[in-house]
């Protein structure tokens, strides 16, 4: 895959960008959510009861307009029924049915069909960067955030777009990235990390190999019920409607040098490299310089957006693009999530 010679900080060029007003409707003023930034847009109900999914219906067309523009739309003051309501904004959006959560790499819970927590990692932890479903051979285009209870303090979700990110990383390392490809290492039941009953949702040895098989996913049955999987993948996507070439993986996120350091200690004292719960290397294996992880981390910190949730505040991404992350919080937080437009990757050896 081409990378672009010189990654422009002020965002794409690629795309045709249809103009968008929304201006029949007065009921919703528009304006950035965080103040000199220019991700999310802000659309904010002038008046209470506003129903977000009839109103986002009528205006879908406007709104994936707006979102290819924007890549980030955050929705405020409008009524929605909890996880019923997120699903009604995705389908009325998105035009299709939600995905589903396998192929896990977090924990979390099924609130309502295909409507899941965001995450149900201890409050005092960060998640890191990412964009969703990097190592799917079918990723989602769109994600959708729903506060459905606002933390008392912290628990942001952090954004940061990828176009940006890619442009601090420099043409070398990127080139790096793009020749190598990433080959994502995974372990099970080994007493950290989820088991892989939780990660492929099933009890059925024969089901897990036959999902990895179709999804381009090496696998390994080691002794004691375990598995080790292997995941080769590009560094980077390109955006099926603009033709962009994206920043698009989990390279650092699932890389041991990503935890704090008690825990890599922790980690490194019980298991030999290759028995880590998860590592990334490049795609012949070799290790990747922790170096250029560290500069990845510093792209995405230098690039996050930070505004705090509040309650019923539903935020709409373009996932290929737009990365984010959870601060720590204080207080019941619950953040829910939906997954929709599936994109079939080609770019992914079958």
């Amino acid at each position: 895959m081409d990378l672009p010679s010189h990654p422009s900080l002020k965002g794409p060029g690629a795309a045709r960008r249809r103009a968008v007003t929304l201006a029949d409707d007065q009921l919703v003023a528009r304006r950035p959510a965080v103040p000199g930034r220019a991700i999310p847009l802000l659309l904010e109900a002038a008046v209470a009861g506003l129903e977000l999914p009839a109103w986002a219906a009528a205006h879908a067309a406007e709104l994936d307009a707006l979102l290819l523009e924007h890549r980030a739309l955050l929705f405020r003051g409008f009524a929605v029924e909890g996880a019923a309501g997120l699903r009604r904004v995705c389908e009325a959006t998105a035009g299709g049915e939600l995905l589903d959560y396998r192929d896990r790499s977090s924990p979390r819970h099924e609130v309502a069909d295909r409507v899941f927590t965001s995450t149900d990692y201890p409050a005092e932890q960060a998640i890191r960067m990412h964009h969703e479903g990097t190592y799917w051979v079918t990723c989602p285009q769109k994600i959708y955030f729903f506060c459905h209870v606002a933390p008392e303090s912290g628990g942001e979700t952090p954004i940061a777009d990828g176009r940006r990110v890619l442009a601090r990383l420099g043409a070398d390392l990127a080139a790096r990235f793009a020749a190598r490809r990433l080959l994502y290492l995974r372990n099970y039941n080994d007493g950290f990390g989820l088991p892989w009953q939780t990660v492929f949702q099933t009890e059925d040895r024969a089901e897990v190999e036959r999902y990895c098989r179709a999804n381009a996913i090496e696998l390994e049955w080691k002794a004691g019920d375990r598995l080790r999987t292997r995941q080769l993948r590009p560094a980077f996507v390109r955006h099926p409607r603009t033709g962009e070439v994206l920043w698009f993986n989990h390279a650092a996120f699932f890389h041991v040098s990503s935890l704090d350091p008690k825990q890599r200690a922790a980690l490194l004292a019980e298991f030999a490299v290759e028995d880590l719960p998860y590592d990334t290397t490049f795609g012949d294996g070799s290790p990747i310089p922790e170096e250029d992880l560290a500069a990845v981390r510093r792209a995405y910190q230098k690039e996050i957006v930070l505004f705090p949730w509040q309650q019923g505040d539903l935020l709409w991404l373009d996932n290929l693009t737009i990365a984010h992350g959870r601060q720590p919080f204080a207080g019941r937080r619950e953040i829910l999530v939906g997954m929709a437009q599936p994109y079939a990757r080609e770019d992914i050896p079958r």
